[in-house]
């Protein structure tokens, strides 16, 4: 079993479409966020794609906001909002100029615009 295969069989998806698979490992069973691994599998291109700190740390910045500062539930910041699919398709792109514009924005600004999209749909977000 290569490491492509072994994580997509252990990995824990926390989105998925026809095009990207978002998902996060544990390391030797332990779910802190510091140990925690996060990837993206492009299907099309059958190549899985480690995040790196930043991005990370960037795409839980906006959860954290979504969730905290606009009231959220983590169910519509996963059904609610196109943020997971977007992180995904910029992540597979990493480098490119859609990477480099999606995180031109801060995290807490990032936040405001999924709340603000998400809204539409959630009538309870506070914005």
């Amino acid at each position: 079993m290569n490491k492509t295969e072994a994580v997509l069989s252990k990995g824990q998806p926390l989105f998925e479409d026809n095009a990207y698979i978002l998902l996060w490992t544990k390391f030797l069973g332990l779910s802190l966020l510091a140990l925690t691994s996060y990837y993206v599998y492009v299907k099309q291109k059958q190549r899985l794609i480690k995040l790196n700190s930043k991005e990370k740390t960037y795409l839980m910045s906006i959860s954290y906001y979504l969730t905290h500062d606009y009231g959220l539930s983590p169910r519509a910041v996963l059904d609610g909002t196109s943020l997971f699919r977007d992180f995904s398709a910029v992540i597979a792109d990493r480098g490119g100029e859609s990477w480099k514009n999606f995180f031109a924005e801060s995290a807490k600004d990032k936040a405001r615009t999924y709340a603000l999209r998400g809204s539409r749909k959630d009538k309870k977000a506070k914005v």
